[in-house]
């Protein structure tokens, strides 16, 4: 699809310089720009976009978009430049969340695990040709699978991806939303048929400033969706959402949640429990997944899918056969016939650090609980002894690590993560995979190690640069070498 002068006008609502063509694509990154595309001047975090103007003109660009006039080249003025980027690229693809069902999910913890328990309860109601799926481990549609960038894309990402779903014959698509997604405007022009909210807990900060900022950011999900919203209602900030958007139903186990959480019991390596819902009644659910926090996620996923039409019998059969999350409580299969568990986990924060490590310890038993964990560079700075304070109290033996240090050194990191920790208990070895063979080396029949902080992620982000690291990879790697 293409966009005449006219038309980019319209989109952009301001002037626009003549056009020797129509403008044919939208990129704020000057290396992708195609000949007769337009390019956002994005101001970064660390970079002004305007800078990159002389190499998106060399690379064809025959339109810039920017916030102020830039000399030399043909320029949109424009408010807001992210705004106009969601605007440009949603008419570009065509507005195709309006010919699908998309379904949000946002939260500080659990929704990417909430978004694969939607996707698969989906793909067994409406089949795997039909479900799409975007969050932060990867990006499904049908049966074609792709790992992603970023929790939620830039916008030309999003409304590209959502476009190939609906031209691949996809129906119905959970699209994981962040509230970076939201505040940088990278989901604008979205179409939302339904919304999850999991929970809200201490992080990205250094974004938002203020716990209720970043509560109202995550709100707006809500303040946009015209069909069925669920939120916690056992999180503070969930039950004031329910309270504050009319039409919100709640799940947990709190009395007035719509949809109740009753008589949970684990189950071998799984979990059984009951959803009392508004409207079939009881339904009684086994999931192959471990701890409250993912019977919540269950819980949130099952009420939205049945509050969308899906009969009960379906969605009974979908958790009880949904495959492991990528980096979410994902046990590796290595380390199994050595008699003891590993688990690799994406918590990142002291919320989420508790939550794994009380299920790993009741699934440890009588045995001991290992911890390899860090804190990532360039974020919330208060989080970090928080979570050293966390590991010690729950595990056995802690090795403070490298998360992703960016331009930070990670000796600092470590030491401010160690000021939180007991040293009875806890050593640091910076280098990650020395630090995870040493847990793997410690670790005895019986024992669990839990592996937390990267969890799906294929990339370490370092001050010299990035270099490729998978968790799961480099568990199994050490494991199968010995």
């Amino acid at each position: 699809m293409s966009l005449d002068q006219e038309t980019v006008a319209r989109v952009l609502g301001v002037d626009v310089p003549p056009l020797p063509g129509p403008v044919v694509a939208v990129t704020h990154d000057s290396r992708a720009v195609v000949p007769g595309g337009a390019f956002v001047a994005i101001n970064g975090f660390t970079s002004r976009g305007a800078d990159f103007v002389p190499q998106a003109l060399e690379r064809g660009a025959i339109l810039i978009v920017a916030e102020e006039a830039i000399d030399g080249a043909p320029t949109a003025v424009v408010p807001s430049d992210r705004v106009a980027l969601a605007a440009l690229a949603t008419e570009l693809a065509g507005h195709p969340s309006y010919d699908l069902t998309v379904y949000g999910v946002t939260g500080t913890n659990g929704k990417t695990t909430s978004s694969y328990v939607l996707h698969a309860i989906l793909s067994a109601a409406y089949g795997e040709a039909a479900t799409g799926l975007m969050t932060t481990a990867e990006i499904i549609v049908g049966s074609d699978h792709q790992v992603a960038v970023r929790t939620t894309g830039e916008a030309p990402v999003v409304q590209a991806n959502l476009a190939r779903m609906r031209d691949g014959g996809v129906q119905h698509v959970v699209l994981e939303t962040s509230s970076h997604g939201i505040h940088l405007h990278r989901v604008d022009g979205t179409r939302y048929a339904a919304a999850l909210f999991t929970n809200l807990t201490r992080d990205h900060l250094d974004l938002h400033g203020t716990m209720e900022e970043y509560y109202r950011t995550k709100r707006k999900l809500f303040e946009w969706t015209q069909g069925p919203k669920l939120s916690n209602a056992d999180d503070e900030w969930g039950a004031r959402l329910a309270g504050e958007i009319e039409g919100t139903l709640t799940f947990g186990v709190s009395t007035g949640a719509d949809y109740r959480i009753e008589r949970e019991r684990r189950d071998g390596t799984g979990t059984v429990f009951d959803l009392v819902t508004p409207g079939h009644g009881t339904v009684s659910l086994r999931i192959p997944l471990l701890g409250d926090y993912n019977v919540h996620n269950v819980a949130g996923a099952a009420g939205i899918a049945l509050e969308m039409g899906m009969s009960p019998d379906v969605l009974t059969r979908a958790v009880r056969d949904m495959a492991q999350v990528p980096g979410r409580f994902e046990r590796v299969p290595a380390a199994v016939e050595r008699g003891f568990e590993v688990v690799v986990d994406y918590a990142h924060t002291d919320i989420g650090l508790r939550a794994v490590l009380e299920v790993a310890r009741e699934v440890a038993g009588d045995g001991r609980l290992l911890c390899v964990y860090g804190a990532a560079g360039a974020r919330d700075r208060d989080k970090r002894p928080k979570m050293g304070a966390v590991a010690s109290e729950l595990a056995d033996v802690a090795i403070i690590t490298t998360d992703d240090a960016y331009h930070e050194d990670p000796q600092e990191i470590a030491d401010e993560v160690m000021a939180g920790a007991d040293p009875s208990n806890t050593r640091i070895v910076l280098d990650r995979r020395a630090a995870i063979d040493a847990a793997l080396h410690d670790a005895q029949r019986g024992d669990v190690v839990v592996v937390a902080g990267k969890g799906h992620e294929r990339v370490q982000h370092l001050a010299d640069g990035d270099v490729p690291f998978h968790d799961v990879t480099v568990v199994t790697e050490l494991l199968t070498g010995r």
